[in-house]
Order: structure tokens, then sequence, then C-alpha cells
């Protein structure tokens, strides 16, 4: 160590060494990190594996849970003053509660949208339950829900370091626990074959897990890659900075342009609203208006053109509410006489829209994109009334308003499962005479929750309708149940046609299964496909060789016919019953 010798008294003189960053971890910071290893583990393994069902479900909720208990037992809140307060805790029980999506539906879409709320839900608990203050402003939570999740990865090789590093004996016994995790994962990779070999229903329980041995690999890659940013995120949330930086006021963008910008605009809106009001609101009586050539394009056209508006317009109001200059804290006047008017023309454009969407479906039959419409315009509703209040009180909350929304929208959308709810109308109002006819192929397309409904309609009276509902099934069924097409075929001669090529006739390919499903492993499941494996196994008992025979009534039809192509699926020439005007005008 470089010492100098002061010259007046003769002390020795030390520089100031730099202050070491990082800190000493604990038995709670050590516990942290093996959950975190844990989900990272039940993520990979449970959910991206098992396409986000039931698994995903369990390996949040670990999380979860586990997260939260180690920040209520190491933050203080009471010490530091602060609570964690009515917004961010509904936003953890809706984050929370939106893991039921990934069991009651079987919705992409859904899962999705589940996903990416619940992770920004989870954000805002997290940071609160942690001890940070939620900014109050609209920009400053969205900012919030962003950085947080960044500044937890810029601060990865402090945290690690911290945690692994040898000064302590708290951190050797981190080392020597997830050492002692590592150094289990090759004997569990041999003793769990042999258990699953050992019995069946431990088999049905992780077998899924260690069929291919070439993806287990790639899960334990991705889990080790996916586990040290876990970590970070659960010690940045109790080790980071608490105290955010100051949120300065925005100077905003002048009043006179945005008022300029607001004019044009609403001036746009209230000639439109003048020369369209009686087209516009006759949707609210079911009547079709003068002039329009059909309920279908009049109701279609209408509502999602609609929809459009109001989603421009949500994103316009937000940004003149965030950054329009404040005059004592307040909005100008002239700002919120045009918030006011672009609030009450959109909500008046959302009714007629959802009003449109009512028209429509009591006509033409239920679909989820229509389903998953009227639920944006009922989200965009909710989120203008909230922007129509703040133009008269600065305390309402605009961004906590959409977050609390997005999330129960979400909730009610998965619990109520969209699909199976298009299903059960669709063939309901078929039966009481509502519709003329079921689009067997849309049908299809809900997957696990049309499934059972198309077997209920190939087991009907109705032949043509049965007909059509077993060429679906042929179609959908090969997606839940594992087999071969032909035997080993795997390519398959065929002959050209106008609109593509056709299978030959010789060489027809049908499925053919071998009796296993292809969502086996519990992870896999959710409630859509648990239901519909019971009425599909009869099914397929019931009717041997049901592949082969609608196949070949397809391709023998299409050839003898000429009519080549590959609209070889009689269900595909109804879809327009759904989308088009069929009934008497």
């Amino acid at each position: 160590m470089e010492q100098n010798i002061n010259e007046n008294n003769g002390s020795v003189y030390t520089p100031p060494q730099p202050e070491k960053k990082g800190f000493i971890p604990d038995s709670c910071d050590s516990a942290a990190a093996v959950a975190a290893v844990v989900s990272a583990a039940l993520s990979v393994f449970l959910g991206l594996w098992g396409s986000f069902n039931l698994g995903w479900a369990i390996a949040y909720a670990v999380f979860f849970l586990t997260l939260s208990i180690y920040l209520i037992k190491t933050v203080n809140l009471k010490s530091e003053n602060r609570k964690t307060g009515v917004f961010p805790f509904l936003c953890g029980v809706l984050s929370l509660a939106l893991g039921v999506n990934f069991i009651l539906s079987d919705d992409t879409l859904i899962h999705f949208l589940s996903f990416v709320v619940m992770i920004a839900l989870g954000v805002v608990y997290f940071g609160a339950l942690s001890g940070r203050e939620i900014p109050g402003g609209d920009l400053g939570l969205l900012k919030f829900t962003l950085i947080t999740p960044l500044n937890s990865v810029s601060a990865l090789s402090e945290n690690m370091r911290s945690l692994f590093s040898s000064g302590g004996g708290k951190s050797k016994k981190t080392q020597k626990a997830l050492l002692g995790i590592i150094c289990a994962v090759p004997v569990l990779c041999a003793v769990i074959p042999l258990l699953i070999r050992s019995d069946a229903a431990f088999e049905g329980l992780v077998g899924g897990l260690f069929e291919k041995p070439g993806e287990t690999v790639g899960k334990i890659v991705l889990t080790i890659i996916l586990a040290p940013f876990l970590i970070s995120f659960c010690l940045y949330l109790r080790r980071g900075k608490k105290t955010a930086p100051r949120e300065a006021d925005a100077k905003g963008f002048d009043t006179v342009f945005i008022s300029a910008f607001m004019f044009t605009l609403n001036a746009c809106y209230a000639v439109y609203l003048f020369s369209q009001t009686a087209y516009f609101f006759s949707a609210f009586s079911g009547i079709l208006p003068e002039g329009a050539a059909s309920y279908a394009k009049y109701a279609r056209r209408g509502f999602f053109e609609l929809c459009a508006v109001c989603a421009i317009n949500l994103c316009v109001f937000f940004l003149m509410i965030v950054l329009s200059r404040r005059r004592n804290g307040k909005m100008p006047s002239v700002l919120r006489a045009h918030g006011v008017f672009l609030s009450v023309f959109t909500l008046v454009l959302t009714a007629t829209a959802i009003s449109k969407m009512v028209m429509y479906i009591s006509r033409f039959g239920m679909t989820v994109d229509r389903i998953f419409s009227s639920a944006f315009m009922v989200f965009t509703a909710v989120v203008f009334v909230s922007m129509l209040l703040r133009c008269f009180c600065e305390k309402v909350k605009i961004l906590n308003t959409a977050f609390i929304s997005a999330g129960v929208i979400l909730l009610v959308l998965g619990s109520c499962n969209a699909n199976a709810l298009t299903a059960k109308y669709n063939v309901a109002a078929y039966r009481d005479g509502r519709l003329k006819t079921v689009d067997t192929e849309y049908l299809r397309k809900l997957g696990a929750d049309g499934i059972p409904l198309l077997i209920d309609l190939a087991n009907g009276d109705d032949k043509d309708l049965a007909e059509r509902a077993k060429g679906s099934l042929c179609d959908a069924l090969p997606e839940y149940y594992t087999g071969t097409y032909n035997g080993e075929a795997d390519v398959i001669d065929y002959i050209p046609g106008d609109d593509g090529p056709v299978a030959a006739p010789d060489t027809i390919p049908y499925f053919i299964p071998d009796g296993g499903r292809a969502f086996s492993a519990f992870y896999e499941m959710n409630l859509p496909r648990y239901r519909m494996y019971k009425p599909a196994d009869a099914f397929i008992k019931n009717n041997p060789g049901f592949f082969e025979e609608i196949e070949k009534v397809r391709f023998g039809q299409t050839v003898k016919s000429g009519t080549e192509g590959t609209s070889v699926s009689a269900e595909m020439q109804t879809e327009a019953y759904v989308y088009e005007d069929v009934l008497p005008e």
C-alpha cells in the first residue's frame, strides 16, 4: 500500500480507497437464489415446453409466492415509512390470478396477452413490495414498469459477484448449495428415467420431461441462461437503489401547437358525426340503414373502422395529457375542452361499434375475434372515461386504470373461455333456428373447445352437417393424437390441378393413430384439452378406419368431378355463412 509522509507533522497519509460495490449475502439471499433457479427450471421445463398452459401457471405461481415471501421477510416497509398501497396490491392479485387463464383457456392470443399483462402487473407489485415508491404520474408509472427489469439486468454482474464472492461465510454456503444442485442434475438425468420405467403413475407425471435426451439438454441450457436473470431481479429488488430520481416536470409542447392539432382533429370528427348521424345510430335500433347493401357489410365494416378510430383517439388523447404544459399543475382550459369533446365523441363511437357487433352476432353467429374486438372496445371506453375525468381532476390516474382494466378484462375473457362460448353459441343458435347452418371449419379452428361439438354434430341427425363435421374432425384430431400418415409414407405423389396439387387416388394420405395422445404430460394440459379427450377417445374407438374413409371420399370426389385443388374440405364452402349475409333481407 502506497504511503506518504506529511511534511508538516510527519503523519502517515493513506490515499482513499475506491468504494467497493456489492453486498454481503445472507441466508435469505441464498434461499432466494435457489428459489430463482427452481423457478427458471419450472418456467423452461413446464412453461416453455408445455406451450404455456398449466405448466406456466405453476411456474409463475411458485416464483410469485417465493419472491413475495423473500421481500416481505427482508424489506422493512415500516422503517422506511412506506406502504404497499391499494393499487400495487390489486396489481399483485391480478398478476397471480391471470395464471388461471392458462388453465381455463386454450386460446393462444389469450395466453400471450395474459403473459404480457401479468408480467407488467407483477413488476409494479414487486416494486412496491420492495419499498420502492410507485410514481404518481402516468409517464412515471410507465417508465417504472419498463426500467425496473432493465435495471436488474444491468446489475446482473454486481449481484452475481456479490452472491458468489468468497468474502463471507454466507456466500460460501450459497456457492456450495448451488454447486450441489448443479452436480445433482446429471444424477437426476440417470435416476429419473429409471423411476419412469418402474412406475406408471410416475411416468404419467414427469414422463414427458425426459422422453428425448436432446430436448432435456436444451432445457437445462435454457435454465442456466434464464436463472441468473431471475436471481438478479430478486436481489435487485432488495439490494438495489430504492430512491428513484425525482421526476422533473416535463416542459411539454406549446399549448398553441397542441390546441391547433386537436382543433383540426375534432373539427373533422364534428363534421363526420353531423353528416353520418342517421347512418351511425341506426345500429342502436338494429335497423339496416338506407343505402347499405347488407347487414354483414354494414355491421362488419362499421365496427372495425370505428375500432381503429377509437384506438387512434386513445393514443392521441393520452399523449396530449402527458405532453401538454401545465399551469399551476393543471392542464390549460382550451386543452381540457378539446379533451372533453374527444372523449365524448369516442365514447359515442364505442357505443355505436358495440351495438353494431351485437346486431352482427345476432344475425351471423359469434366468433372469437368478435368477442376480443368487443372486449377491446370496453377497455377503450373505461380508459376514455378516466381520461374524461382527468380533464376535471388531475388526481385521476389513467395508466393505473388501464393496468387494472386490462387485467380484469383478460381475466374475464380467460375465465369465460371465449372459444368454448363461441362454439356453444353457434351450435345453439343453429339448433333453435337463429342460424341457417354451422361453420364446421370454424369450429375446427377453435381447437379443443370446438372438437366436442363437432363430435356431437357428427353423431347428429342432419346428414349433410354430420358429413361436414366428420371432415373437420379428420383435420382436427391428428393435432391431438400421435401416429403416422399411411404407415411409413413421408412423401406423397400429387397430380397437378388448377388451384394446386391434389393427391393421386392410389396414394391418398390419411392419418393412422397409434393410440397415444399428443398432449400426455400434465404440464401440457388445460381444462379444454382435458374435457376434449374423453369424447374424442370414444369417437375414434367407435369409428375404426375413420380417417382413411373420410380421405378416400374427399379425394375420390375431387378426382371424379375434376375439381382439382386444395379445397377438398366440404366445410370450407360454408365458411361464408359466418362472414357473409345469407339471411333474407
